[in-house]
């Protein structure tokens, strides 16, 4: 018992934070009779375990008074400098004085929302939007403003809509996720991307740019990252090794120029001190002493193959009026039921048949996406994920009844 008006005092400092759909689905999909396309999680099976092993084994050997110590807030530089160095073979010019490393790139938004918003200031996101970023700037307090996304990306011409409306202060940031966009999977076409940067930098709007997929890429031709382009050098780029190496290690960055790189450096500051030393040297040691290409190589054939197996899923089980995206790479595809069929319900009669999902309306602020559902691909085998789809099929079939 406590004698303490708990729900009094925590409203004091303002409404809840929003609730991650995705993370309140994990009780659920942690059952072992459940097929989960729900977390976007990368195949536990294809973590590189013995490499990671050896590269803590050589840290603890060889750095273990560093690697166990408090180290520098903006992150070890050697780390810094290596994130700076692979960044710019994608033409994403940056030093290590402009690479802050972060734990995971969900604390890199967090930070850029404390940094750059505060309540009542709006930000600009996609819609649907990745769910982890409206938790992150909402926590903030900040007023959503949606853009519309379709198979080319973020409309850039409903932003110049809204760039000729604004009236009074302009919004706090644009985010976006460009690149096999979490959730739809689309990616946005290089002269919307030459667009959208002209217009924002024309407009004095903060452009930050999650990129967290770019390296799991199955098929065609890359796309310049919004930083990698005239005048990019402004842009925000978040990145993290989650989806390359173990989201486990939560070792992400933000690139950004120095004077938001010292802004940032104060609030991580307030929030951890700094990243896990271990674990950032640990990183740097795999990448020194492993075959990282090799690795990613072997990850994208067989991210390639369950993307594959989903999509030809859909085609051979989904009812007549479904439509789906075809991403050309990243961890999902976006779905669209026929018939209006609520996707929420959906995941009721899904779950009771061992298979799960998000649902649509997780990824939107403005209430729309009821009818839309995200399906994460990389976690699952190809036959796994056959099987998945046909409880889905099958929940579908006795929804729509």
């Amino acid at each position: 018992m406590t004698g303490l008006p708990w729900t009094v005092l925590l409203e004091r400092g303002g409404p809840a934070p929003r609730r991650s759909a995705i993370r309140d689905l994990l009780s659920v999909t942690e059952r072992p009779d459940v097929i989960s396309f729900a977390g976007g999680l990368p195949a536990a099976e294809l973590f590189p375990v013995a490499g990671l092993r050896a590269a803590f084994d050589a840290v603890l050997r060889d750095d273990a008074a560093g690697a166990l110590q408090y180290g520098p807030t903006p992150g070890h530089r050697p780390l810094r400098e290596l994130v700076a160095e692979r960044l710019g073979r994608r033409g994403i010019r940056c030093t290590a004085g402009e690479v802050l490393i972060t734990t995971g790139s969900q604390q890199g938004l967090d930070l850029v929302g404390r940094t750059l918003a505060c309540a009542g200031q709006r930000v600009l996101v996609e819609s649907p939007s990745y769910v982890g970023a409206l938790q992150a700037f909402g926590a903030h307090q900040v007023a959503f403003d949606a853009l519309p996304v379709d198979e080319r990306g973020l409309r850039v011409d409903a932003l110049v809509e809204r760039l000729a409306s604004w009236r009074g202060r302009p919004p706090a940031l644009l985010y976006t996720v460009a690149t096999f966009q979490n959730p739809s999977g689309v990616t946005m076409a290089a002269e919307r991307r030459r667009e959208l940067l002209d217009r924002s930098l024309a407009a004095g709007l903060p452009v930050v740019e999650d990129d967290p997929y770019s390296e799991l890429r199955y098929e065609g031709e890359p796309v310049p990252a919004l930083r990698a382009l005239r005048g990019g050098e402004d842009v925000i780029h978040l990145g993290t090794f989650s989806k390359v190496l173990s989201p486990g290690l939560r070792v992400g960055w933000v690139v950004a120029p120095e004077p938001v790189i010292e802004r940032l450096v104060l609030a991580k500051q307030g929030a951890d001190l700094h990243t896990d030393s271990l674990a950032q040297r640990a990183v740097l040691r795999f990448f020194r002493d492993e075959d990282v290409d090799g690795h990613v190589a072997g990850l994208r054939a067989a991210y390639r193959e369950r993307r594959d197996a989903m999509l030809a899923g859909l085609a051979e089980l989904m009812p007549a009026g479904t439509t789906w995206t075809r991403p050309e790479g990243g961890m999902f595809t976006w779905v669209a039921l026929p018939g209006g069929i609520d996707a929420v319900r959906l995941l009721d009669e899904a779950v009771r048949r061992g298979v799960a999902f998000v649902p649509g309306s997780a990824f939107h602020v403005d209430g729309a996406g009821g009818s839309s559902l995200r399906l994460c691909f990389t976690s699952c085998p190809p036959d796994v994920i056959r099987e998945g789809l046909a409880r889905l099929a099958a929940a579908l079939d006795r929804v729509a009844s």
